[in-house]
């Protein structure tokens, strides 16, 4: 066995088998399994494209909407020394870009947008739905949207179709579901009064006789703002520019024009009311001060005229002394400023900071020095990530650095304030001690000059602090007049190219092209592979069991349909070479030319092993050789049936002893070969073949015969071929196409293999009409030279 092995694993034929069992896919196969199926593809092709060709006539143009708008940080100084520093509260271009595409933003447009935006005028086609924005014969006309529509009036649509010059009828459906129609004529330019609405309709430019019929709807600002939130993208025009793009693409270019119009216009709004909260917060600021201070300057002004009035003491009698006291008060009255200030500014701060509103600016009120102006920058800094913080979420991935930043920066605002105080306190403890001389001259004065200077400082004080005040906030309402938007429109809103989705029709097509070749071809899978649980070609015998196949015989009973079918009848037919090839193989693997036994078995009954065995035996038979087949299927013998024999005695009569050797053999002159018929059917057909009188008749007959074919049981069922594989120099293990199931023939070959059963070989059977190699067409196809009309092998021999 070992020699017949290495000469197997020697033969060029079988190496090459070897090689393809390896190919994990072959494209051959599968081309013929595919084109086996053609009409599933055309079938599939004709559904898809005219699904396809359906899906395309509701295609609607997409037009891209394109502006620009320059970010600059303008206004950033203030036209008076001094005044509110109103510096740009969106300075950066990345918070510009949250805000433009913001929900907020696109809310307040939608507010505002004119009237005739919240009608839609439209053409419902079968597949589509074609905008009349521009295009609209009639329009409505509508006074106001709150008072002359009704809530009822948004859930309709209304169906306008023409009469004459001078009418239309207006119809629509209460229910959508019902074919009953609310219908009535109106006259363009007169107002129609509606339990839903209060409207005019008037011809347009676009007004022809015999229009179209259209339709109209009502647009709330919900299904405004649902229409176009989200839609807005925004880039740079580059990293270093400060020109931001707007885009957006839509079906209805004239009206997502007008849309983005007025959102650019609120957004310019929106950034000079960003701009302007700091005036604005400084202005009411200073009103409420002023306030204050006008009451106390009227009572300290009351009090100093009455003092006068009463004691007539208008002037201290020294004027030395009074400009020296003058000296010192103008000194101390400037640090006063300041301390007061500083004061307000600390009052306000711990409340806002609180609340999370914007602080007041100390440079508004005047305040001066080093720590004053560390505060002023804290506070504009504070004031602006305030605003950049309301434009974020907690889901932000900027939230928290920002709340980081926003009580960094109270900390050190807090700090300041408390900095400030001292180094005013400090100040202030200078100055007495400057002027502490002057003061004490005021003991000396007389009583009522000490009161009158008192009344006067009261009085001078409160007017200081008057004409203060009202000069910061005269000086911030002129800085609010002059204040422009840190940004303006370079672009104003326009089409860019054509449609954007031109080439859409051509896509669909060629999607649903490549979704018509794939399911077939999913649909291929699953029948050929998936659920076909029986071999249906050659390759499939050897990918699943590492085996060669050494023949591939055709199913010829279409036609033969009568008597006995052998190679010896048919010499010159592609089935005899079929069988002509595989006697060539048998002889590689027993590696003799004679004296060889072979072995046919298979998976299950039925496969077709007595007619391999048969034919087999009759190809050798052409050979001149002595040729003997044996049936020992001792348990469903058809080796009689198919030779037409009736034999009452056979092989199982002669291994118990009943009969000699020479009585069971049966020479046949039509078949040219000797055939021992399987007899009487023991009750223990293994036991039988197992005894040693079997081996011995077997090595007895190889003295007379030069072939001995042996048809025995089915190994997938039971073990008689394991013990006959064991006396043979071959065995023919026969798989029969569309029977022999996948799962049942693997595993039996693993067992032989497993069991140590060698030289073992697969014969394909039943092959139909073309379906050869490759399941569809032979592998060379009609063109073979066994196939050739007229050749010397065609199968007219067949014919009678």
């Amino acid at each position: 066995m070992d020699i017949n092995k290495k000469a197997i694993d020697s033969d060029p034929y079988f190496e090459e088998v070897k090689s393809k069992t390896n190919i994990s896919f072959d494209f051959v196969l599968w081309f013929y399994r595919i084109l086996k199926y053609w009409y599933l593809f055309v079938i599939s092709i004709i559904l898809f494209m005219a699904y396809a060709y359906i899906k395309n006539k509701s295609w609607v143009p997409v037009y891209g909407i394109q502006s620009m708008i320059i970010l600059e940080n303008r206004g950033t100084s203030s036209v008076l020394s001094g005044s509110v520093p109103l510096g740009s509260i969106l300075r950066n271009t990345e918070n510009q870009q949250i805000v433009l595409q913001s929900y907020g933003l696109v809310q307040r447009t939608v507010e505002k947008l004119p009237k005739k935006m919240h009608i839609d005028y439209f053409i419902q086609t079968r597949f589509k739905t074609i905008s009349q924005y521009t295009d609209k014969p009639i329009e409505v006309v509508i006074d106001s949207l709150q008072t002359d529509l009704s809530p009822e009036a948004y859930h309709y649509t209304y169906n306008i179709t023409y009469i004459n010059e001078n009418q239309c009828r207006v119809s629509y459906k209460e229910n959508p579901e019902s074919d009953e129609e609310i219908s009535f004529n109106a006259t363009f330019d007169q107002e129609i009064n509606n339990k839903l609405f209060k409207i005019k309709l008037r011809k347009t430019n676009s007004f022809k006789p015999d229009f179209l019929p259209f339709s109209v709807r009502f647009l709330t600002n919900s299904e405004l703002l649902g229409m176009y939130n989200g839609r807005i993208g925004t880039n740079l025009k580059s990293e270093t520019s400060t020109a931001l793009i707007l885009l957006m693409n839509g079906t209805d270019p004239a009206k997502d024009m007008d849309f983005m119009t007025a959102l650019l216009n609120e957004f310019q709004n929106y950034n000079l009311t960003l701009k302007n909260e700091q005036a604005d917060l400084t202005i009411d600021f200073l009103d409420v001060q002023i306030k204050i201070i006008d009451d106390s300057l009227t009572e300290s002004r009351i009090k100093l005229e009455k003092f006068q009035k009463e004691t007539g003491v208008y002037e201290i009698s020294s004027s030395e002394f009074r400009k020296e006291l003058d000296k010192a008060d103008e000194e101390k009255d400037g640090l006063a400023i300041q301390e007061k200030a500083m004061l307000i500014v600390a009052d306000k701060v711990v409340p806002n900071i609180k609340g999370n509103t914007e602080l007041i600016d100390p440079a508004t009120l005047g305040l001066e020095g080093a720590a004053a102006a560390r505060l002023s920058t804290y506070i504009n800094e504070y004031n602006g990530i305030i605003i950049k913080a309301k434009n974020l979420g907690p889901k932000s991935p900027l939230y928290t650095s920002t709340i980081n930043d926003l009580n960094e920066l109270r900390m050190k605002i807090l700090k300041e304030i408390q900095t400030s105080q001292m180094a005013l306190q400090d100040q202030k403890n200078i100055l007495i001690k400057k002027y502490q001389t002057t003061y004490d001259k005021l003991e000396n004065l007389p009583p009522q000059e000490r009161d009158l200077i008192k009344f006067q400082r009261e009085y001078e004080v409160n007017q200081m602090y008057h004409q203060f005040l009202t000069q910061r906030q005269y000086e911030a309402k002129i800085q609010k007049a002059s204040n422009t938007p840190d940004n303006y429109v370079w672009e104003w809103p326009r089409t860019i190219g054509g449609a954007i989705n031109g080439g859409e029709i051509n896509k669909n097509y060629m999607y649903f092209f490549l979704i018509s070749l794939i399911i077939p071809i999913i649909f291929v899978i699953f029948k050929e592979e998936v659920l076909n649980f029986a071999i249906m070609t050659k390759e499939d015998c050897e990918k699943i069991s590492g085996l060669p196949v050494i023949g591939t015989i055709e199913n010829i009973s279409k036609k033969l349909t009568n008597g006995v079918v052998l190679v010896k009848n048919y010499p010159k037919s592609s089935f005899a070479e079929s069988f002509r090839n595989m006697r060539v193989r048998i002889e590689y693997m027993a590696q003799r030319e004679n004296k060889i036994t072979v072995l046919v078995t298979s998976t299950e009954p039925a496969d077709g092993k007595t007619f391999i065995a048969t034919n087999i035996a009759s190809v050798y038979q052409l050979m001149g050789k002595k040729v003997i087949i044996i049936d020992l299927d001792l348990r469903r013998p058809s080796v009689g049936k198919t030779l037409q024999l009736e034999a009452q005695k056979g092989i199982s009569n002669y291994l118990i002893g009943q009969v000699e050797l020479e009585d069971i053999i049966i020479s046949h002159p039509d078949y040219g070969f000797d055939i021992i018929p399987a007899g009487t059917l023991p009750p223990n057909p293994s036991e039988l073949i197992k005894t040693a009188k079997t081996k011995q008749v077997l090595e007895h007959l190889k003295e007379t015969y030069d072939y001995i074919i042996i048809d025995c049981s089915p190994v997938g069922l039971v073990s008689d071929a394991y013990i006959l594989s064991s006396i043979a120099d071959t065995t023919l293990f026969v798989v029969r196409r569309a029977k022999t199931n996948k799962s049942f023939f693997k595993s039996v070959i693993n067992q032989l293999k497993y069991d140590g059963v060698e030289n073992i070989a697969l014969v394909f059977n039943d092959v139909k009409g073309r379906e050869g190699y490759y399941g569809t067409s032979r592998y060379y196809g009609d063109k073979t030279y066994y196939l050739k009309k007229n050749s010397y092998y065609h199968d007219d021999y067949f014919e009678n």
